[in-house]
This record gives C-alpha cells, sequence and structure tokens, in this order.
C-alpha cells in the first residue's frame, strides 16, 4: 500500500485561523496582566532584536534539515535541502500543534515515505532522532542539578503542589490511561471504545500501511544501526552537535528579550532553566503544551526576573519560540514551494515536455 500523501495547503489554511486566534489571546492575556507603565518596556525591544530573534528561530530548521539531509547521503536515499527545509517545517508545525511528547515525527515519517524512502531507512533516522533527543534532555537535567542546585528541587515542589490540587483527576486519568491499555494489548477492547472505529478510512487505512511498512522496516533498521556504528561514527556525532546547537539558537531567544529589557541575568542559567523548562513540556499534554508551558516558565522564571514584567516576558517568550515558528512555517513553506514549482517547470520547459 502506498502513502497517503498529505495536503499540506488544507493545513495551512487552518493554521492561519489558529496563529490569529493564538496571537489575539497572546495580546488580551498581555494587556490583561501587565499594567500601562510595564507596557513601555516594548519600546526597548528594537527592530535589531526582533531581526536577530527571526534568525535565530530559523536556525533550527536549516540544522535539522542538514541533519535529514546526512543521513540520507549516508543510507543512499536522496532529497534537496529545500526539500529537506519543507519536511522539517511541516514536521514542526505538526509537533507545534501536538503534544511535545508526541513531536512530528508520525508526520516525518509519512513525508520521507512519500518521497520514496525505504521503511528500515525511516525507521533508523526516527529512532536514531529520539535517541538524540533523550540525551539531549537527560544533559539538561544533569547540568541543571550541577549548575542551578535549587531549580529542580523548585519544579519538584511545583508538581507535588500541583499534584496535591489535583489528585483526584490524576488519579483517575492514570487509572482510565491503564485500564484502557491492558484492554488494548490484551485484545479485549469493545468495538465502541477502540478510537479506530471513529477514524476516516482513509486515516485508518494511513495508519495500517504505516504500522506494516514500520513492521517490515525492522529488520532493515537494525542492519543501518549496525552500519552507522561501523561506518558513521562521525556523522553521529556531527549530528548531535548540530542538534545541541539547534536547541541554543532557540534558548538564545529569551536571551535576546532580557538583554533588550537590560536585566541582571546570568547566561548559563537563562540555557539551563529553558532546559528544564522543555522538559517539563513532554508531561503537558495539550497541543503545543500550551498552557502548561506558561506555567512551567512562570515556576522556573517567576522568583528570577521582576513581578511588573514577568507576564510580558513570559508572553514575548512564548510569541516568539512558538507562533513566530506557525506563522514563519505558512511563509517559508509557500516561498520554497512556489521556487520548487516553478524551478520544475523551467526544467519541463528545457526539456520540451508538456504537463498534463
Amino acid at each position: 500500500m502506498s502513502a497517503v500523501k498529505m495536503d499540506f495547503r488544507k493545513i495551512l489554511n487552518r493554521l492561519i485561523l489558529f496563529i490569529g486566534v493564538g496571537v489575539i489571546a497572546h495580546i488580551i492575556f498581555v494587556l490583561s496582566t501587565t499594567g500601562k507603565e510595564s507596557l513601555k518596556h516594548l519600546n526597548e525591544l528594537s527592530i535589531l532584536h526582533i531581526v536577530v530573534i527571526c534568525i535565530l528561530m530559523v536556525c533550527p530548521w536549516l540544522g535539522y534539515a542538514a541533519r535529514v539531509v546526512m543521513w540520507a547521503t549516508f543510507l543512499n536515499e536522496k532529497i534537496s535541502y529545500f526539500d529537506a527545509v519543507r519536511i522539517v517545517i511541516t514536521a514542526d508545525v505538526a509537533s507545534a500543534l501536538s503534544p511535545t511528547a508526541v513531536g512530528g515525527a508520525p508526520v516525518k515519517a509519512g513525508l520521507l515515505l512519500n518521497r520514496g524512502f525505504s521503511n528500515g531507512n525511516v525507521g533508523f533516522m526516527l529512532t536514531y532522532g529520539v535517541i538524540e533527543d533523550i540525551v539531549f534532555y537527560v544533559t539538561g537535567i544533569v547540568l541543571a542539578a550541577f549548575f542551578s542546585v535549587g531549580l529542580l528541587t523548585d519544579v519538584g515542589s511545583g508538581a507535588l503542589n500541583f499534584y496535591n490540587k489535583n489528585t483526584f483527576i490524576i488519579i483517575f486519568s492514570l487509572v482510565f490511561i491503564t485500564a484502557y491499555l491492558i484492554l488494548l494489548i490484551s485484545g479485549s477492547m469493545p468495538k465502541f471504545l477502540k478510537i479506530s472505529t471513529y477514524l476516516p478510512i482513509k486515516v485508518k487505512s494511513a495508519l495500517y500501511s504505516f504500522k506494516e511498512k514500520f513492521s517490515l522496516g525492522i529488520k532493515d533498521m537494525k542492519s543501518n544501526f549496525s552500519f552507522a556504528f561501523s561506518h558513521g561514527k562521525t556523522r553521529m556525532c556531527i549530528s548531535i552537535v548540530v542538534l545541541f546547537m539547534q536547541w541554543m539558537a532557540k534558548f538564545s531567544v529569551l536571551l535576546v528579550i532580557i538583554h533588550a529589557f537590560k536585566l541582571d541575568f546570568e547566561t548559563v542559567q537563562i540555557y539551563i532553566r529553558q532546559w528544564v523548562v522543555y522538559v517539563t513540556m513532554l508531561f503537558i499534554p495539550t497541543p503545543g503544551a500550551s498552557g502548561g508551558a506558561e506555567a512551567s516558565f512562570l515556576l522556573i522564571f517567576g522568583n528570577s526576573i521582576p513581578s511588573d514584567i514577568t507576564y510580558l516576558i513570559v508572553s514575548l517568550w512564548r510569541l516568539f519560540t512558538y507562533y513566530f515558528i506557525l506563522l514563519s512555517a505558512v511563509i517559508l513553506f509557500s516561498t520554497l514551494t512556489f521556487y520548487l514549482k516553478r524551478k520544475e517547470n523551467s526544467t519541463i520547459k528545457k526539456m520540451g515536455i508538456k504537463k498534463d
């Protein structure tokens, strides 16, 4: 069965509405939580600061695309850098609209399969990506334990307070999820409780197709790992270094905001505390960790930022690291699609081939 193609144009149309609602909600949040005097701080955010932030937020896409091309070349798959950027943008949008723990991996897999990548190669790229992410998040926790002694204690204390306030809901949710998984694994799940029962036929076909292809590609995936450990150690090192550089660029956005507002803050702490923020976001089930990301940021940074501009800073941080990604995805994806389409038409014209 062939992979089902995604209509990204439809996703973009819905995304524009989502961005609009999100930005309006952010503006309302800022106006309702920040005094008029504090809003004057926005004048300190110059055009240069905004340009630097924009560059920093594009850097992760460029690095991610470079890693895709690097591993595709290693696995004898063909993909242009521009196509890799489009895939990365699409996957990033999917991760922004889904829980952080889910990310954009399923979308990335589907797009690579649509481009003709083998199942084993796609499985390797996704699995190795997960391994790199685990290394990154664990590194953040270790650094926090060394350089920010009370930070993990504060996070644990905050999590405990949240648990105490929502004990019944948490326990009920855990019991429900556990019971659901037991029924699903044992094959005793009633039909009316199966999620697949309510999915459209196309979606079910896509899921079954992906499951079959993934199962078939496990053997090849294992071979790829053996091959990578034998002949791709340098690529592995380069890949994880680029991953860390991607995240450092994203973390630097807050550094620019702090610099614009002339706040006194240790640079190391800005990076380490954000590391912990993103780790906590893995456990927030809302799309893009909405709501929970802001709460986690306030918990970890709240006592270190002047109270009169705390909500202003968290809003700007969230605006640039979340909604900016979605808005830039619309612009860059459309631009790249136009460029590649024009290039394809030019090639067809030179070869004298008539399009259907």
